[in-house]
């Protein structure tokens, strides 16, 4: 899902801070004219984060939790327990200092579900949202984004995300599953052709660097 205008619709300045732009030529007036922007726009330093903000609240209101893993992904949860939910252990009491230090450290332990069941679970890259769960996740997730934001197009099934290209497959033996690869990134890699005789203090050209 691919959200239309979404650094527009990040927070707003307050009166702390004047950013002032140039109005388009398009509105009529002259080129100099200026005008203090009330929210931030694409190309200022904090517009990405304003954005995050907005979306991240958004998606918290929903009931989403994020991941200590990665704070751009949320899962939502049900009611339900989990039928193999972990049981509690009791903590060895031999534990030295970098077994300690590992359990503080992996996102996978201590995680927020609590034992219930993920009913599905968000991934944001910017303005981009990748997702999959239940139908409960559609009706407690989805419809309240279509709602809040300005949603653009909606892909299914075979997607590219980042870069890499994510779709739904069958095997005859294990049925349905997810595939993800990166061929296509893979396909557009290109030799960079250095001369052999070239010296270190020669600077690459503008070619190089975008190769």
């Amino acid at each position: 899902m691919d959200l239309k205008t979404a650094f527009v619709e990040g927070g707003a300045y307050d009166e702390t801070r004047d950013i002032i732009c140039e109005i388009p030529r398009e509105c009529g007036y002259t080129p100099r004219k200026g005008a203090r922007m009330k929210k931030s726009a694409y190309g200022l330093n904090d517009a990405p984060r304003r954005w995050w903000q907005v979306v991240d609240k958004a998606l918290l209101s929903y009931g989403l939790v994020p991941t200590r893993a990665d704070r751009c992904t949320h899962i939502l949860f049900g009611d339900r327990k989990s039928s193999n939910a972990m049981t509690k252990k009791e903590p060895q009491k031999d534990l030295i200092l970098e077994d300690a230090l590992e359990l503080m450290m992996n996102a996978s332990v201590r995680n927020n579900s609590q034992g219930r069941k993920p009913e599905g679970f968000i991934c944001l890259d910017v303005d981009d949202l990748y997702m999959a769960g239940s139908p409960e996740f559609e009706k407690r997730v989805l419809s309240k984004i279509r709602k809040d934001f300005n949603v653009g197009s909606e892909d299914k099934n075979d997607i590219m995300f980042v870069g890499q290209r994510i779709k739904w497959k069958n095997h005859e033996n294990f049925g349905s599953y997810i595939s993800c690869d990166q061929k296509l990134a893979v396909d557009q890699l290109e030799e960079i052709k250095v001369e052999k005789h070239r010296k270190d203090n020669v600077p690459c050209s503008p070619s190089m660097h975008t190769a």
